[in-house]
């Protein structure tokens, strides 16, 4: 397969022809689609687009209902807690929208020395955070050797109590040798993201560059699965393309690796495209609050699979709406941000600011008192290996959930012990009972084995 080339699966007239629906679906035809969601089934393109033309408040409120329960079949009442990590901000491509972008001039350049990411995994781990995603710029020779050099770093890491025990790495279109590096290095998810599947919008957006070749980003997926990696990681900047046309992309894109290698992406980001230090694009497709949260739910109810990942960088109640939508994962409390404080003071050039201003003990706590969901900082699944074909065969069976909430139960245990703040810990010692006696029994059995090695003071208790 060419990387240069559009790939076959990638059918835009088909994309169109759907989108070209501008009816809502009658009763009938919404319960149909819903209850093939709710068998787990993914979504066909017409069907999705069925869902989008959805506007009158009830039917919007039972595809909400509908996306919260299909999350909860597959992955349980928890919401898994990552934090990024911003190691360097040099980049060989123009992406208008990026305060990366190889022209910037408003932004100070850097790579993260090997104490400074030691130190800020610390940092890190010293909040609980025991998933990271690793994040740079993309140069025209990728520095896997940097890059390898990280994860390295941040699986060494030791407070003395937690580590690290998941790195998700975000990089560009990789060649087949550059993926095998990678995992040399027991790297998880690689996350590859499109930003946007609209060719127009993508063209118009990063016009120079290693990610300027449209084609190589979409077969990138393709190229890494057939150098072993087992797992991908897809992801929108909703709002540089139009959204609707973005997730029937990753419809298509979903149904494609699933036919090819019998696995999907294991995750989704769902980002809006937002203003940074520098960047040279307006939004051109603004997506509001209302749509984005329809966005997540269709998302959801499309690809029933896939970890759907939202970011604090949204407003509080947003995305505490959203994992009542069918979010499952959350990117937040990063020590390196980009977006942190360069706004507030532009004058001030620096390359990613240092610094706890999302702290995730505040995280948990709003997710506590307004949310209702079991934080996660679970991270079985890495460290039994499971990837691939197997993760994706326990989804399906919705064997994911009858361990995943013993697992966080006493993630979450380990976390208000040794980190969160006195209030925290309490009202976290509320909620976690209260989760336990929604188990079933065999998963209330499990939790409480787990609960109390963890009070007698073992660490990273799973089963």
């Amino acid at each position: 397969m060419s990387v240069d080339a559009q790939p076959r699966w990638f059918d835009a007239q088909a994309i169109g022809t759907a989108l070209e629906r501008e009816t809502a679906p009658d009763a009938a035809e919404l319960r149909d689609i819903l209850n093939k969601s709710l068998e787990l089934q993914p979504l066909t393109l017409a069907e999705t687009v069925a869902l989008m033309r959805v506007q009158d408040g009830v039917g919007v409120g039972r595809i909400m209902a509908a996306a919260d329960e299909v999350k909860q079949q597959v992955y349980g009442d928890r919401i898994v807690l990552s934090a990024p990590l911003h190691i360097s901000n040099h980049c060989g491509s123009e992406c208008l929208y990026c305060a990366n972008r190889k022209s910037n001039k408003a932004v100070e350049r850097k790579y993260m020395t090997s104490p400074e990411m030691r130190e800020a995994a610390l940092k890190l781990i010293r909040q609980g955070h025991k998933r990271i995603f690793l994040v740079s710029g993309q140069l025209p020779n990728a520095d896997i050797e940097y890059l390898a050099e990280a994860i390295s770093i941040l699986y060494t890491a030791f407070d003395g109590v937690g580590e690290v025990h998941s790195v998700n790495v975000n990089v560009g279109a990789l060649e087949s040798h550059e993926y095998a590096a990678l995992l040399e290095s027991y790297v998880g998810t690689v996350l590859i993201y499109q930003d946007t599947y609209h060719e127009a919008s993508y063209r118009a957006a990063h016009i120079s560059g290693p990610k300027s070749d449209y084609y190589a980003r979409l077969n990138a997926a393709d190229v890494a699965f057939q150098a072993g990696v087992p797992d991908v990681g897809g992801g929108l900047m909703l709002g540089l393309g139009p959204w609707q046309y973005d997730l029937l992309g990753i419809v298509q894109h979903q149904a494609h690796l699933l036919r090819a290698y019998d696995t999907g992406c294991r995750t989704l980001s769902l980002h809006r495209m937002r203003c940074a230090p520098g960047s040279n694009m307006q939004t051109p497709y603004p997506v509001s609050d209302a749509d984005y949260l329809r966005c997540v739910a269709i998302a959801r109810l499309a690809v029933p699979y896939a970890g759907i990942i939202l970011t604090t960088k949204e407003p509080a109640g947003l995305w505490r709406d959203g994992c009542s939508a069918g979010a499952s994962q959350l990117l937040t409390g990063s020590v390196a941000n980009p977006y942190g404080n360069w706004i507030d003071n532009p004058e001030h050039k620096v390359p990613f600011p240092i610094g706890e201003d999302c702290h995730v003990d505040e995280v948990v706590r709003f997710l506590l008192e307004e949310a209702r969901h079991l934080p996660s900082f679970c991270a079985a699944c890495p460290r039994l290996g499971r990837t691939g074909e197997e993760f994706l065969s326990m989804v399906r069976e919705c064997g994911m959930k009858n361990q995943c909430g013993p697992n966080s139960a006493a993630s979450f245990l380990e976390f208000l012990l040794h980190y969160a703040t006195p209030y925290t810990r309490m009202i976290g010692e509320q909620l976690l009972a209260e989760k336990m006696e929604r188990m079933t029994t065999g998963e209330l059995g499990a939790a409480k084995r787990l609960l109390t090695k963890v009070r007698a003071g073992r660490i990273d208790e799973f089963i």
